[in-house]
């Protein structure tokens, strides 16, 4: 596994990564889609970087639908990440963005491609989980990464052992309160970008890990406000389990 490494790093290693692909000549597209002003821009001489979100945001919106093909993608996904990770495009969201990923079918690329990508991925929830994200919560990260990843064991094990934090545990909380619905007991994800790639995260909440993770960073809390998240969780799934 690499290193942790900043929002900022992931970035410039994902540029880093997709540096050698050219840029396109032209977009195959729906011209409602995406205007022919709109892809000249694009086309144009203005550097990759120094696109904005709403000139990319045409593009961004229905990239691999009705717009683009896999060559142009993997020109313009760095900026469309870069974006997306920091100032946001307001729409389209990261989560349908992240699932793009998929559709491009990511996993078969050259393998610095996908550690690029899969770094930015960490690097966001690693953002998330130590209270500096600007503009997502848990919910949308954790959503985005199982868009693109199959395999989210790593990242809810990295939130298992981050509850210590008072960040992780007030995302938890977050979750809890406002991103799951209650059935019989068993939660259920209200996110409707999840598209049924939730179950890992529903055996999480239902296992007996997540609980020994609360009731031992509960007792290592050493003030009243690292502490409070963690009795709030406690509390929704005693409730809860009744």
């Amino acid at each position: 596994m690499l290193p942790p490494e900043s929002l900022a790093a992931a970035i410039e290693r994902l540029y880093a990564a997709f540096g050698s692909v050219p840029r396109p000549k032209a977009i195959e597209r729906c011209e409602h889609c995406l205007s022919a002003p709109e892809a000249g821009v694009l086309l144009g001489p203005v550097p990759l970087r120094e696109l904005s979100a709403d000139q990319l945001r045409a593009y961004a919106t229905d990239v691999l639908l009705t717009v683009g093909d896999v060559a142009d993608y993997r020109y313009f996904l760095p900026r469309i990440f870069e974006i997306a990770c920091t100032e946001g495009f307001n729409w389209p969201d990261l989560e349908p963005l992240a699932g793009r990923l998929r559709v491009a079918g990511w996993s078969t690329w050259a393998e610095p491609e996908q550690a690029a990508i899969r770094g930015v991925l960490r690097a966001c929830w690693r953002e998330v989980l130590t209270g500096d994200p600007d503009n997502w919560g848990a919910d949308v990260v954790l959503c985005a990464i199982a868009n693109a990843e199959d395999e989210l064991k790593p990242y809810l094990d990295e939130w298992t052992a981050a509850l210590g934090c008072r960040a992780a545990a007030v995302e938890l909380r977050d979750l809890l309160q406002y991103s799951v619905s209650w059935k019989g007991g068993v939660p259920r994800l209200t996110n409707a970008f999840w598209g049924g790639r939730d179950a890992q995260v529903i055996a999480w909440l239902s296992g007996g890990e997540l609980r020994a993770a609360l009731a031992e960073a509960r007792a290592g809390a050493r003030t009243r406000a690292s502490r409070e998240p963690l009795v709030e969780v406690e509390a929704v799934f005693a409730n809860r389990a009744r």
